[in-house]
């Protein structure tokens, strides 16, 4: 699927997020040094994952990101 609308911000979290989900993936229980630094990247993913639901709604000057609106669902699969 290509999507005929582009937005910075929306890249920019999602982006953002994917890396924080990386590293939360390095900072597995048996090698985690600071339990601590495990929950500060899990709080920040929690604020992005908030920072991007709200971009989605109103993030462009009130109006939802275009970026994010989905083609209608059409049930004529062949």
């Amino acid at each position: 699927m290509t999507w005929t609308n582009k937005c910075n911000v929306k890249d920019d979290l999602v982006n953002q997020l994917i890396a924080l989900n990386n590293k939360l993936n390095t900072l597995s229980p048996a090698l985690l040094h600071s339990e601590q630094a495990r929950a500060e990247v899990q709080e920040r993913r929690e604020s992005l994952y908030v920072e991007i639901k709200r971009h989605r709604a109103k993030g462009h000057k009130g109006k939802p990101c275009p970026a994010v609106q989905r083609l209608p669902y059409s049930s004529n699969i062949k």
